[in-house]
């Protein structure tokens, strides 16, 4: 504040006043001496396997039909992406394939309706709808379980080997239980 012809204002920031920021360094790792990325760097290679998730979900600037499926799909893609419990790459890539499936489900259900539901030609678009919905359900139940395994590991920080070991482990009680029952209504006959 600033007491300027007899009042009290707001008083405005200098240039001046402001102190440049210093700027942090590039990051080191996965660079060469020249500061370019390097051969094998990390942020390279997940950036390749990001650019083939982007493919499988279809050219973003495809026109007509296809057009229509790559949206659809890049569309359903990120908001199940982000409910699931991991975003692991094996997740990331099956979920493609789910978002394709939904948006193929969209698009030939939208083409039966324009051939009329009651007609041949729309109940052929329907049936290939059906097979995609059928498809996309499959793979969707597939990656939630993937997405599980993958947020389990992550938490525990054990390998994904160690989470199947114990799953079947679990499943072991169930089979000494069975073996015991029968033991018991041993004793229990006279």
């Amino acid at each position: 504040m600033e007491h300027s012809k007899g009042k009290m204002r707001p008083s405005l920031v200098r240039a001046s006043d402001l102190r440049p920021a210093e700027a942090d360094g590039k990051p080191t790792g996965g660079r060469a001496e020249h500061g370019h990325f390097a051969a094998g760097n990390r942020i390279g290679i997940d950036a390749r396997f990001k650019n083939t998730v982007r493919k499988s979900l279809g050219d973003k600037g495809a026109q007509g039909d296809a057009g229509i499926v790559a949206s659809d799909s890049r569309r359903v893609f990120g908001p199940v992406l982000r409910s699931l419990p991991s975003e692991a790459p094996p997740v990331r890539a099956l979920l493609t394939v789910y978002a394709r499936h939904q948006a193929l489900h969209g698009y030939y259900t939208a083409l039966a309706e324009r051939a009329g539901l009651d007609t041949a030609e729309g109940l052929r678009f329907l049936e290939v709808a059906d097979r995609q919905s059928q498809r996309a359900e499959r793979v969707l139940v597939t990656c939630h379980d993937l997405a599980r395994v993958h947020a389990a590991t992550a938490k525990e920080g054990t390998g994904l080997a160690a989470v199947l070991a114990e799953a079947a482990a679990a499943d072991e009680p169930t089979t000494q239980h069975s073996a015991v029952v029968p033991h018991a209504r041993e004793k229990a006959t006279p």
